[in-house]
C-alpha cells in the first residue's frame, strides 16, 4: 500500500509515473498535510517527494508526516535536501531518526544521504557554468537612496527588523523597478496606517495592520485605526510619528531618484531580448521569486512572439488568459506527453515565478535565465532541474540578470547588509538564514560541497553492490551457509564485511575498522577479480570483527554507544525511578518488562515514535505493579517495522579479503 507526498502541482507528473510504471499508489499533497488531513488508506510505506518542504518542525505537515510514518518505512527525496544550514537536513532525517538526529553533525548527517548513480555518464545533460547577463544601466543613485532609509515606524508585536526591511528593498531593486515600487508603496501605505492609527491614539498590531489590505496593491478604504485595539503612551506616540515622518521624507526621495533616473527595466527587457536572438532555436525558462517582476517583464515582451506567463494567479499568451496546463503543453510538449502545438501557438520563452522550480519536467527547454537571485541559492538548483532531466538537450545554459550599478558599489553594499545582519543576529538571534550575492553566482558552503560528496560515494557503493547482488541471484537461491567468506585480487590489504542488519564494516592496511570512509573504498576494491582464499587469511578479521561486536555491546549496555539520545535517556532514567520507588515484592515483575523495554529503546526510532513515547511519559502516571507507560511503551516499540535495531546481535553476512593475488 504505498503512499506518495508530494506537492500538488506535481500530482500529474506522478500519476503518469505511476501508469507507465504499472505501480498504483496513493497520493496525498503538502497542502493537505498542512490542513491536517490523512490520505484514505493506511500505508506500508511512503515516499516523500521535495521533502526540502518538511526542514520545519513547527509546520503543521512536518507533524502530520512525522505522525504518518511513525511505523512504517520512509523514502525523502529531494534534489536539494539541504537548503540553507545544517539543521534543514536534520529536521528532515529526524522524520526517521527521531530527536537524535539534532544532536548529529553534518559528517553525520550526511551518511543517510545518498546521491542516485546515474545510468551512463551521459544520463543527464551537462550544466555550462552560469553567464551574466551584464545591463546598459546605473541605477546606482537609487541604490543609495534605499541604504539611506531610516528604520521604519512599525506594528506593536514587531520586532526591530529595520535591516530585514532594507534587505528586501535591495532585492526588489535588484529583481526590477516595478518589484522595488511595489514594495515602497506598500510601506508607504503601512506608515500612513500606523501614522493615522497613532493619531487617533492606538497602536496597530501586525495582524491588524494585513486586515487593512484588502488584497496585492490595494488597500482599504477609512480608518486604520478602528481596527486596532492596543493603545499607546505619549512618549511612544512621539517616537512613532517622528519615525513616520524620516520615513516619508526618505521614500520620497526615492521616488524622486526613480523619476529622475531610468528606469532599468528597459535594459533588462532588451538584454533577455538579444538573448533570445542569439539563440533563436532554444527554449527558454526565466524565473523570478516576485510576481510583480515577472509581470514587468510580460508587459514589455507581451508583443512578442511565443512568449507566456504563469504566476500562481494566472496564465497568459498574447491572446489573454489559458489554464495552466495550456501553457506548459505549448511549453514543453514533449516533457509533458501532449500533442505538439501549431507552431503560431507554440511559447519558446515562458516567464514565471519560483512556483515552477519544483517538481515539473520541462526538459523541452534548454536555457535558464535568473532574473534575480533568490533568498535561497538552492532555488538556482531547483530552476536548473527543470530544464535538466532525461530525454533533453544534451547542455543547458544557464544566465543571471546582473544588477543594474557598478561591482564596486554592490560589493559595499553586500558588506554593509552582511555588517548589519550579524549585528543584528548578534542581538536578537538568527533571523536570516541566508543573504545571497549580489556580485556574484552563490557557490555552496561546506556542509552542501561535504554532503554532496558523502551522497555520491554512498550512490556509488551501493550501485555496485546492487550490480553484485543481480550476479548472484543462483547463489541467492541456494542459501549459502553463514557468513560467506572469499578473496578478491586487491591493490591494498584489508577486508570488507557484511552483517544482517545493513551495516558495512571495512578496514584497510590495519586500520580500526570504520563503516563510512574505509567502507566506500573497499567496496571499489572488492570489484575487482576473484582470487583463492590462503588458509588462515581470515583468522585475524575475524578476530578484530568478534572483538569490535563485544565493544558495541559493552557501550550499548553502559549507555555509551553512539545511538544513545535524549528520549531514551529519559525513559531510562524514569524506568530507574520506578524500579527505586516500587516496592519490593513489586520489583522482580517489573524488571523483565523494563528490561525489554530497554533493550527496544535501542532500536531506531522515528520522530513520531519519539513522541509518542513522550506523551506516555507525561500522561501515565505509576499505578502500582509493572508501571502502565512501561507496558504501553513496550507495546508501542514492540512491532515497529519487526526492524533490527542497535541493540540487537547482528550477525555475520559476508567477509571479502582483500590483497595481493
Amino acid at each position: 500500500r504505498p503512499l506518495v507526498v508530494a506537492p500538488a502541482s506535481v500530482r500529474d507528473t506522478w500519476e503518469q509515473a505511476m501508469r507507465r510504471a504499472a505501480v498504483p499508489c496513493a497520493f496525498i499533497s503538502h497542502e493537505a498535510l498542512s490542513r491536517g488531513r490523512q490520505p484514505d488508506v493506511a500505508p506500508d510505506g511512503v515516499i516523500v517527494d521535495e521533502s526540502h518542504r518538511f526542514r520545519s518542525t513547527t509546520a503543521r505537515r512536518h507533524e502530520t508526516l512525522a505522525n504518518l510514518v511513525a511505523r512504517v518505512p520512509v523514502l525523502l527525496m529531494s534534489a536539494t535536501p539541504l537548503q540553507n544550514r545544517p539543521r534543514d537536513l536534520a529536521v528532515q532525517l529526524a522524520i526517521f531518526l527521531g530527536t537524535r538526529a539534532f544532536s548529529f553533525d553534518v559528517e553525520t548527517l550526511a551518511r543517510f544521504v545518498v546521491r542516485t548513480p546515474m545510468l551512463t555518464p551521459s544520463a543527464l545533460p551537462d550544466v555550462a557554468p552560469p553567464r551574466w547577463l551584464t545591463l546598459d544601466a546605473d541605477d546606482s543613485s537609487v541604490l543609495r537612496a534605499v541604504l539611506a532609509l531610516p528604520p521604519p515606524p512599525r506594528a506593536i508585536d514587531a520586532g526591530d527588523a529595520g535591516i530585514l526591511r532594507t534587505i528586501t528593498l535591495v532585492r526588489a531593486w535588484a529583481s526590477s523597478r516595478a518589484a522595488l515600487q511595489q514594495m515602497i508603496d506598500r510601506r508607504r501605505s503601512v506608515a500612513v496606517a500606523i501614522g493615522q492609527s497613532v493619531a487617533d491614539g492606538a497602536w496597530p498590531s501586525r495582524r491588524e495592520l494585513d486586515a487593512w489590505f484588502a488584497g496585492e496593491g490595494v488597500t482599504q478604504l477609512g480608518f486604520a485605526s478602528i481596527l486596532a485595539a492596543s493603545t499607546i503612551d505619549g512618549n511612544a506616540r512621539d517616537s512613532l510619528r517622528r519615525m513616520a515622518d524620516a520615513d516619508g521624507a526618505a521614500l520620497d526621495l526615492i521616488d524622486r531618484e526613480m523619476q529622475a533616473s531610468p528606469n532599468p527595466d528597459e535594459a533588462r527587457v532588451a538584454s533577455l531580448r538579444a538573448l533570445r536572438h542569439s539563440l533563436p532555436a532554444r527554449r527558454i525558462l526565466a524565473f523570478s521569486e516576485l510576481a510583480s517582476t515577472v509581470r514587468a517583464y510580460w508587459r514589455s515582451l507581451r508583443s512578442d512572439p511565443a512568449v507566456g506567463m504563469l504566476t500562481s494567479h494566472e496564465a497568459r499568451i498574447a491572446s489573454g488568459r489559458i489554464t495552466r496546463t495550456d501553457l506548459l503543453d505549448r511549453f514543453a510538449p514533449v516533457a509533458r506527453g501532449a500533442l505538439s502545438p501549431h507552431q503560431r501557438e507554440t511559447v519558446t520563452l515562458l516567464l514565471t515565478t519560483d512556483l515552477l522550480s519544483e517538481g515539473v519536467n520541462l526538459q523541452d527547454a534548454s536555457v535558464v535565465v535568473h532574473l534575480d537571485l533568490p533568498w535561497n541559492p538552492a532555488r538556482l538548483a531547483q530552476r536548473i532541474g527543470r530544464v535538466r532531466r532525461l530525454g533533453g538537450a544534451s547542455e543547458v545554459l544557464s544566465f543571471l540578470v546582473r544588477p543594474p550599478a557598478s561591482t564596486e558599489l554592490l560589493l559595499g553594499v553586500e558588506a554593509r547588509l552582511r555588517t548589519k545582519l550579524a549585528d543584528a543576529e548578534r542581538a536578537i538571534g538568527r533571523i536570516l538564514p541566508v543573504l545571497p550575492s549580489l556580485t556574484q553566482a552563490p557557490g555552496a558552503d561546506d556542509a552542501p560541497r561535504l554532503l554532496a560528496t558523502s551522497a555520491d560515494a554512498l550512490g556509488e557503493m551501493y550501485s555496485r553492490i546492487v550490480a553484485w547482488r543481480r550476479a548472484s541471484w543462483e547463489l541467492h537461491e541456494r542459501r549459502p551457509p553463514r557468513p560467506i567468506v572469499a578473496a578478491v585480487a586487491a591493490s591494498r590489504h584489508g577486508w570488507l564485511a557484511a552483517f544482517d542488519d545493513g551495516r558495512l564494516l571495512a578496514s584497510l592496511d590495519g586500520a580500526p575498522p570504520d563503516d563510512a570512509a574505509s567502507a566506500v573504498v573497499a567496496v571499489r576494491l572488492a570489484d575487482g577479480p576473484a582470487r583463492p582464499l590462503r588458509c588462515g587469511e581470515a583468522d585475524a578479521p575475524l578476530h578484530t570483527l568478534i572483538r569490535w561486536h563485544d565493544a558495541r555491546r559493552v557501550e550499548r549496555q553502559c549507555g555509551l554507544d553512539s545511538s544513545a539520545d535524549d528520549v531514551r535517556h529519559e525513559c531510562e532514567r524514569r524506568i530507574s525511578l520506578d524500579i527505586a520507588n516500587a516496592a519490593r515484592h513489586e520489583r522482580s515483575s517489573m524488571l523483565a518488562t523494563a528490561q525489554r523495554l530497554r533493550d527496544l529503546l535501542q532500536r531506531p526510532r522515528s520522530l513520531g515514535t519519539d513522541r509518542a513515547l513522550l506523551a506516555l511519559l507525561r500522561a501515565s502516571p505509576r499505578a502500582g505493579g509493572v508501571s502502565d507507560w512501561i507496558t504501553s511503551a513496550v507495546a508501542l516499540l514492540d512491532p515497529l517495522r519487526g526492524a533490527r535495531g542497535a541493540g540487537d546481535d547482528a550477525s555475520l553476512v559476508a567477509l571479502v579479503i582483500l590483497g595481493p593475488d
